[in-house]
């Protein structure tokens, strides 16, 4: 990341607020098990979009990894468990 300075959000509620609603929207697609690829057809957008945003939330919940990422959103109950 050039120029940028990456904060690190240590409570759930600060995790919670930092995700927008097409964070929310991605890691529902994430969770279902889509590919970058099938998550930017979805949402109308380029891989390398899909791509950033994966990378962003991963940052946001502070996790390394898409599924690590799907199991911290379930914690926060912003993807429902049975996805």
């Amino acid at each position: 990341m050039t120029g940028r300075t990456a904060v690190v959000l240590h409570t759930r509620a600060d995790q919670l607020r930092a995700l927008n609603r097409r964070d929310i929207e991605v890691l529902g697609c994430l969770a279902e098990g889509n590919s970058t690829a099938q998550i930017a057809a979805l949402l109308s957008v380029s891989s390398n979009t899909a791509r950033t945003r994966i990378r962003r939330i991963q940052g946001k919940l502070d996790v390394t990894g898409r599924q690590a990422a799907v199991l911290a959103a379930r914690d926060l109950g912003v993807v429902h468990p049975w996805r």
